[in-house]
């Protein structure tokens, strides 16, 4: 006879809204580096207010607010010299990103999918 104990539905969920929004940003910022690589400014324009939470004027002095920054004052050049400098700054720590996002996207997926993975469910056979 199997039991079956696992976390509620709304761990898994919460959890599926945050890869949700990880993979949101992702593509955002490939649109947005392919926008600037070709100079496509309404392009670029258009993928960072897709950002998530990039809604308003941009303001701070991180790559990404002054990539915001070009684009809402129609500087592309600006903006590629900014995408540069982000690009250059996350090639350094690419793999160390990708290797945290892994087991959480993994975890995520098999527990939306029902299947047994990392903390998603525990079966007992008595």
């Amino acid at each position: 006879m199997g039991m079956r104990i696992g976390n509620s539905g709304s761990s898994a969920a919460s959890q599926g809204v945050g890869v949700a929004q990880w993979q949101q940003k992702q593509q955002g910022m490939k649109d947005l580096m392919a926008a600037l690589k070709t100079g496509d400014l309404g392009g670029a324009q258009k993928a960072y207010s897709s950002l998530p939470g990039a809604s308003g004027t941009p303001n701070g002095s991180s790559p990404l607010a002054q990539i915001g920054q070009a684009l809402m004052a129609g500087d592309l050049a600006g903006a590629q010299k900014a995408a540069q400098t982000l690009q250059a700054a996350r090639s350094g720590h690419h793999h160390h990103h990708a290797a945290q996002a892994t087991p959480a996207a993994t975890g995520t997926s098999a527990a939306a999918t029902g299947e047994s993975g990392a903390g998603s469910s525990i079966h007992l056979t008595v």
